[in-house]
């Protein structure tokens, strides 16, 4: 039978959703959504949860995994992930909720229906097929004692969310920790509230008890209440390494609560002169103009081995270039790539290219496109000097780096001279030297004649803790316990 849903009204939406209800904020503080292409105002109503909130919402997380979520089996947990893929799929309503936030960050609708959607239902899919599979462990009796190790759900856990994929890390946080018991309590950026809020409704739809998914809106304040509240015993944050630094200290001063950081990035990619030139081209260029560069995976720095630095610097060149007719209104089907989200993005990305062109060679784009909104043409710099910031430095937008290197041993020092360690690429049709280049590059991702993001992904060094996707997720929302039968 079809669902009777449609998109909760404009005054749901600047409502928080606790225990299955659309609810006010207590205190009544709100904030303004502003759209990046015009600088028109979204909402002026944005609700801002404060301290009475999030205990509401915690108190109602309590009482759902200690009540009757806590009587659901593995396969019942199963049958609510898969009606609620099937909720998302009926009538094309996913792509519908998903362009709620395109007005908000810039994001296209056209990358809706190849790339979010089929990632979101194979992710609900993926993980209401781990429900009743995720094994303990059992140890030989020799000693006297059976001890046998089962994985025990956590309990109240909440997710902190980015801008620039909103509702598919809704699910990437939300799928495994549902699927192992827990109960999630959400805050959505503030640059994207509004689809995670229309969504909300469609987990009591698909069967999951009231106060199992909530969601509460507001910026870094109301994340840090959900940070050090005591009855929160996981924190899931994906964001800037800044933020992730203040949430991981508030968790190891407030009740050392666990905690998945998927931080910054300023992933290289390594060219040789045997790899296969317009895939390694292809899969560059997309990977810094994604999202405008807003993303954490962006290609920055690319490397390119001299012999075919002519060739490959001058197709890139002509690839950025071109992409400049893809930028306008996110909201239009033609359009590949939108604006920062915001004005300080636009001023603080403004910025650091005005810096650059005293530390490196401007060679396309570094100008602002149009006469409004927060377009930035694709960027690329050549031979930056040592030290400088455009190198060094997550940009979060869509500037490239890109550097010429000689052997071996110089390239991978430059790719590790880094705090971050997200993601790496290798352009190669050498498979000894891709091996031993993934097993070298401080990266918690390599791929191999590609820049894409698998299972399990996370960083190295300060681009995060923990890894997400996989088992690997759901062994961070479990906690084993050990039984002794003597």
């Amino acid at each position: 039978m079809a669902l009777n849903y449609s998109v909760p009204t404009a005054s749901e939406l600047t409502k928080l959703y606790i225990n299955g209800e659309y609810v006010d904020a207590k205190a009544g503080k709100t904030f303004t959504l502003y759209n990046p292409t015009d600088d028109s105002v979204v909402s002026e109503m944005i609700p801002i949860a404060k301290e009475d909130d999030v205990d509401a919402a915690v108190d109602a997380a309590e009482k759902a995994f200690n009540g009757p979520w806590s009587k659901f089996t593995g396969s019942q947990r199963s049958a609510c992930l898969r009606k609620l893929a099937d909720l998302l799929e009926e009538d094309d309503r996913l792509i519908k909720l998903l362009t709620l936030d395109a007005q908000s960050t810039g994001n296209p609708v056209s990358i809706i229906p190849t790339r979010e959607k089929t990632y979101i239902l194979g992710h609900l899919l993926y993980y209401a097929g781990w429900t009743d599979k995720l094994r303990g462990d059992y140890y030989p009796d020799d000693d006297g004692f059976v001890k046998l190790v089962r994985q025990e759900p956590l309990g109240v856990c909440a997710g902190i969310n980015p801008f620039n994929a909103p509702i598919a890390t809704l699910f990437m946080k939300a799928a495994p920790c549902l699927a192992t018991g827990n109960v999630l309590i959400l805050k959505p950026s503030e640059q994207s509230p509004l689809g995670s809020m229309a969504i909300a409704p469609l987990f009591e739809a698909a069967g999951f008890p009231k106060g199992v998914f909530q969601v509460l809106t507001g910026a870094g304040d109301t994340g840090a209440l959900l940070a050090k509240h005591m009855k929160i015993r996981k924190i899931s944050f994906t964001g800037s390494i800044p933020t992730g630094k203040k949430i991981q200290i508030a968790a190891a001063q407030s009740n050392l609560k666990r905690v998945t950081l998927e931080l910054g990035g300023k992933s290289p990619a390594l060219v040789f002169d045997d790899a296969d030139l317009d895939n390694a081209l292809t899969w560059t260029v997309n990977a810094i103009l994604a999202r405008s560069g807003q993303v954490c995976v962006a290609a920055s720095r690319v490397y390119v081995q001299r012999s075919i630095a002519n060739d490959f610097i001058s197709k890139y060149k002509e690839r950025m270039l071109a992409a400049v007719e893809k930028l306008g209104d996110p909201l239009d089907k033609a359009t590949m790539m939108g604006p920062l989200v915001n004005k300080a993005a636009f001023e603080r990305v403004s910025k650091m290219i005005e810096r650059g062109k005293d530390e490196a060679e401007l060679v396309v784009g570094g100008v602002r496109h149009g006469d409004q909104g927060c377009f930035i043409e694709p960027t690329v710099f050549l031979n930056p000097q040592k030290g400088a910031q455009i190198y060094s430095d997550e940009i979060f937008g869509p500037v490239a780096v890109v550097k010429t290197f000689d052997t071996e041993e110089e390239v991978l020092q430059m790719a590790n001279d880094t705090e971050y360690g997200l993601m790496s690429g290798v352009f190669t049709k050498d498979i000894n030297r891709a091996l031993r280049f993934s097993a070298k590059l401080d990266s918690g991702v390599v791929g191999v004649n590609c820049m894409n993001v698998q299972v399990p992904f996370g960083g190295k060094k300060q681009s995060g803790l923990g890894r997400e996707y996989g088992e690997y997720a759901l062994r961070a929302f479990t906690e084993p316990k050990t039984v002794l039968i003597k």
